[in-house]
């Protein structure tokens, strides 16, 4: 597996990449500028030198998008996403993370089978949208304190299921299958094949608690599934230099210790 890390702007990117890392993930927030800003933003990005394979936090929450309940207009949040994955794609990004809790909660007394359907209809249109760019979604399981809705692999895995033409990934996020008191192992095997990406931190983010034990079971859970792709840092850094350097260290040994993806 190669290893990423989340940057929220051009400095963390400008530092993570004098780090032993192979790619950078975007969060949607930090491409929010000025259209009249986005070419030397763009720039920069790239001077940075390493590859943005992924973007995460596709439907900000200035904008307040929602997806599901009787509020919900797909219009508004489409164009938010396609725009997004428009200034994503620019850099190269090929795997858009839609985890946005507060997109998809559901409110008290809406029907959950309601929600169910807007939330495929909304899938289904951000899929072909993102594919149109040549990006693929996955969508990423998130814990009780972001959203009450798909909290685990196996939840996301039904949704995925009933959707038409599919098309759409799983994220699985070791942090968030921790939070939810959740078997990394069982999580892992019930995304199965339909794993499109990986993100992982400290626990509970921002502690600098790796819970190594977890994460190492996180990593082989993910090579007997038999995914090969990304696994992403998240987390909430104070000091981005110093901690994320920690935390890299940290995921290549792991990976080092994992022994090399069999072919």
């Amino acid at each position: 597996m190669e290893l990423g890390c989340v940057v929220r702007g051009a400095p963390e990117a400008e530092q993570a990449a004098e780090l032993p890392l192979d790619y950078l993930e975007l969060k949607g927030d930090l491409l929010c500028v000025d259209r009249s800003e986005l070419g030397a933003l763009h720039r920069r990005l790239r001077a940075a030198g390493l590859p943005y394979q992924a973007m995460t936090s596709p439907l900000p929450r200035r904008f307040r998008c929602r997806v599901v309940g009787p509020d919900a207009d797909h219009a508004r949040a489409l164009e938010v996403f396609r725009d997004l994955c428009d200034r994503g794609a620019a850099l190269g990004v090929r795997v858009v993370v839609l985890g946005s809790g507060q997109a998809r909660g559901i409110p008290a007394g809406f029907p959950a089978e309601t929600a169910l359907e807007q939330f495929r209809d909304f899938l289904g249109r951000a899929r072909d949208t993102a594919a149109a760019l040549g990006m693929t979604v996955a969508l990423e399981p998130l814990n009780r304190t972001e959203t009450n809705f798909v909290n685990s692999c196996a939840e996301a895995r039904g949704v995925l299921d009933g959707l038409d033409g599919h098309g759409v990934r799983i994220t699985a996020d070791c942090f968030h299958i921790m939070s939810e008191d959740l078997s990394v192992a069982a999580e892992v095997s019930a995304a199965g094949s339909a794993i499109g990406h990986a993100h992982t931190s400290s626990l509970p983010r921002g502690s600098g608690d790796f819970h190594e034990g977890a994460q190492k079971e996180f990593v082989a859970s993910l090579l007997a599934a038999g995914y090969r792709g990304g696994l992403t840092v998240e987390d909430d850094f104070g000091d981005f230099g110093r901690e994320a350097a920690r935390a890299v260290d940290v995921f290549r040994r792991l990976l080092a210790a994992a022994g090399p993806s069999p072919s």
